[in-house]
């Protein structure tokens, strides 16, 4: 048999194979196609999604790994490196992949983001049909089956979240995978992998130590199982922080215990919450809902809360309820800390609503699972994952530009900026040599000029000052995606945006569209005089 005849029997076998996937009968099928829609969602997402949802998840996982491959200098990494108060597991698991493929051609550093975030992408979906897949066995109705797999495809805020280079979404994966092994079976070595598991999870993330403090106290108290097998959970977990330390030590270069680094930092010293605030008790349940997923996530803190009262010795309820709570105590608060949760939340409406638990005051709310109302808040979480998938956002992230530069200029780029916050790109993607000087006036602008040509940067699409006379500007590049036709209008928003902000009652994040032009004697222009300067300075007390 040749090598064709080889690969055209095998695609019909995975042809087949997909195809007996989807038409499964009944429930079963419909999970199955629901869980295909979000994987290829996710896979889409993956590709799109070179943003961040929040600096950490690219400052603090690629650009440790970044370092180990001898793209990022120690001395550009954030404070956290230095006090070594974080974890290099995750970044040692990049390193893996990332390193072999470096060795086999794939240099391009967002190419190579992009496997990353895929890979990620698909052992978040491994972990999430495992996880949907029991839940679905232990439901005894089958209109509860049928209920559960119909909602899957309708969690929107799953493939953004899956294809997230960051510590929550590979803690969700390896605890759900923990979570799967022990409540199917409770023999030692399943549970040797489960505490392995968690202890990975831990190392991601350590704040998911509370997830398996609630699993610990399940398999006690509700499983009842052996304490050989509990004492085998706990070695492995105990194992994975002893693989850590090693990894920890191969990362900073020095013997050191990041977890407790961590909880020093953060909690005794409190930094955390003295630099970013603190929030009340109850804040999770408007900082969840605060997104473009606000329908859902809304309902999902209500289901959260009632399905731990109906069903108070579930698994599901002993790990949710204790990482809740913590978070809930701690002063600093993020909709992303919860993120741990996301998997675990897709069972919490059936959990809640579904007939034959106690408190049945809420069962009439299953006859409102096939309302309008319900499926406005089931297609709106299609809507925004549609939306995510084609055009992600985050706090701040700028990676377009960085992206651009990262290509366009693979020998360094020496630019100018009339912008006090200047642009400094990423430490890893960033051009080499990479310098920005900042200029005050058109005087200094002129002085630059004699120099010869120069790039100049632009927190607008517009210039910021008029041009010397004779010198032209070019639009190199622009993130605003209507530059060429729209740049005067898009700045003129900016401007009353900026307003907003200083004398407003809410407080936006400042907002910018970082745009290079390039200044040349004699050149030609393109480009389009700035219409007012965004002054994003608060005039608040």
């Amino acid at each position: 048999m040749t090598v064709s005849e080889i690969t055209v029997r095998e695609f019909r076998q995975a042809r087949d194979g997909l195809r007996r996937f989807l038409t499964a009968p009944g429930e079963t099928g419909a999970l199955n196609r629901g869980f295909v829609l979000l994987a290829a969602v996710t896979v889409v997402t993956a590709w799109f999604s070179e943003t961040f949802f929040f600096p950490d998840e690219h400052f603090q996982v690629l650009e440790y790994m970044a370092m180990k491959l001898g793209l990022t200098s120690p001395a550009d990494l954030p404070w956290e490196f230095g006090a070594r108060a974080r974890p290099f597991t995750q970044a040692f698991l990049y390193f893996l992949v990332a390193r072999p493929l470096r060795a086999l051609g794939l240099t391009d550093l967002f190419d190579l983001m992009f496997v990353l975030r895929l890979v990620t992408g698909i052992v978040s979906l491994a972990a999430l049909f495992g996880f949907a897949r029991w839940i679905q066995d232990t439901l005894e109705r089958a209109d509860e089956r049928r209920a559960f797999a119909r909602m899957l495809p309708f969690m929107g805020f799953l493939p953004y979240l899956f294809v997230r280079t960051a510590s929550e979404t590979a803690a969700a994966a390896f605890f759900t995978f923990a979570l799967v092994l022990v409540v199917r079976e409770g023999r030692w070595r399943r549970m040797l992998a489960a505490g392995l598991l968690c202890g990975i999870a831990f190392e991601c993330r350590y704040q998911s130590a509370f997830l398996t403090l609630g699993l610990m106290a399940w398999l006690w108290f509700q499983a009842r199982v052996k304490p050989s097998a509990l004492a085998a959970f706990a070695g492995g977990g105990l194992a994975a922080v002893a693989a850590a330390a090693l990894i920890d030590r191969w990362g900073y270069g020095e013997w050191c215990f990041p977890p407790w680094n961590y909880f020093d930092v953060n909690i005794l010293q409190g930094v955390a919450s003295k630099t970013f605030g603190a929030s009340p008790f109850f804040a999770y349940f408007y900082l969840e809902p605060g997104t473009i997923f606000a329908p859902i996530t809304a309902l999902l803190m209500i289901a959260m809360v009632i399905a731990c009262l109906r069903n108070p010795r579930h698994v599901v309820t002993w790990v949710t309820v204790p990482f809740f709570l913590v978070h809930c105590l701690m002063a600093h608060k993020e909709e992303r800390f919860l993120f741990p949760l996301a998997i675990l939340a897709i069972s919490w409406p059936v959990l809640a609503f579904a007939p034959g638990r106690p408190l049945p005051v809420f069962d009439r709310v299953w006859a409102w699972r096939k309302s309008w109302a319900a499926k406005v808040v089931g297609w709106s979480a299609v809507a925004a994952m549609l939306f995510l998938a084609v055009y992600p956002f985050g706090i701040r992230p700028h990676m377009k530009m960085a992206k651009y530069l990262y290509r366009a200029f693979p020998t360094g780029l020496h630019a100018y900026s009339f912008d006090k916050d200047r642009f400094d790109s990423y430490p890893m993607v960033q051009p080499k040599p990479y310098r920005v000087d900042i200029l005050f006036d058109r005087q200094d602008l002129e002085a630059a000029l004699r120099n010869g040509p120069l790039y100049l940067f632009s927190d607008t699409p517009t210039l910021p000052v008029s041009l010397p006379q004779g010198v032209g500007a070019e639009m190199v590049y622009s993130e605003f995606v209507l530059a060429r036709t729209a740049a005067a209008d898009a700045t003129k928003i900016m401007c009353s945006y900026a307003a907003l902000k200083r004398s407003g009652s809410i407080h936006p994040p400042r907002l910018a569209f970082w745009t290079l032009f390039r200044l040349e004697r004699g050149g030609a222009n393109d480009a389009v005089p700035s219409p007012c300067i965004p002054d994003w300075n608060s005039k608040r007390s």
